[in-house]
């Protein structure tokens, strides 16, 4: 995924000392609740107010989930070949 921007983790906010387990499942869940708005908002944009979000959704994922399987297959790859040079 070579389009993809890694940021440096020191610059991510950092979780509150002291939170219980609950707590600490809740933020969680609340950043994936504000990801999945984020996705759902810009398929909306391409696909246009009347458009199918499903479907785009659908499309989305199985382009991700391509990228995902090249990619393990790729890695795989690399580890039998550096198996065999060993």
């Amino acid at each position: 995924m070579s389009d993809q921007l890694l940021f440096d983790p020191d610059l991510a906010p950092a979780v509150p000392e002291g939170l219980t387990s609950e707590q600490r499942i809740a933020l969680w869940v609340d950043v994936m609740k504000a990801s999945d708005e984020f996705l759902f908002a810009g398929l909306r944009r391409e696909v246009g107010p009347d458009g199918d979000i499903h479907a785009a959704y659908r499309r989305w994922y199985a382009d991700q989930m391509e990228e995902h399987d090249r990619t393990m297959r790729r890695m795989v790859e690399n580890m039998a070949r550096r198996l065999e040079k060993s």
